[in-house]
């Protein structure tokens, strides 16, 4: 489940106020508070660079870890990302229609994610971690098969 009570930590752990991490993201304050609450979940674009800001990894700040080892991020690149959410598939013998069983969606939302035709939804690559039992942050950055 996704632990989105950090956000506010980290925050405020940085004497920031919500309107200078919303400016910070190039959101409204409304939209970023709802994230916040758990009202709506961030967006990952948006939680990329709130990882990045903070040089902490995703899976520190969304609950899959309580390690704070500083973190530095390329530039955000959705083909990178769908690079790798392509290879770990097909290092795990599954087929895109798998991955969208699984995760309750379409074989062509799962095509459209590994071209980086469109940006992977939160919720989405988190359960991308679950599945393949990898950090969300090695989807971000440099190829993570060897």
């Amino acid at each position: 489940m996704i632990d989105v009570t950090r956000l506010k930590d980290i925050r405020e752990d940085n004497d920031l106020k919500q309107e200078e991490m919303a400016r910070i993201l190039h959101v409204k304050r409304s939209a970023y508070s709802l994230w916040e609450l758990g009202i709506s979940i961030i967006p990952f674009d948006h939680l990329y660079d709130f990882a990045s800001y903070f040089h902490l990894s995703i899976d520190y700040v969304i609950g899959l870890t309580n390690d704070r080892t500083k973190v530095d991020y390329p530039p955000f690149d959705l083909k990178l990302i769908g690079e790798n959410l392509k290879e770990i598939r097909l290092e795990n013998n599954m087929l895109q229609k798998d991955v969208a069983r699984e995760l309750n969606t379409t074989q062509a939302c799962i095509a459209r994610y590994e071209v980086g035709a469109i940006c992977i939804s939160t919720s989405n690559i988190y359960k991308y971690s679950k599945i393949f039992k990898t950090s969300i942050t090695s989807f971000c950055k440099e190829k993570i098969a060897a």
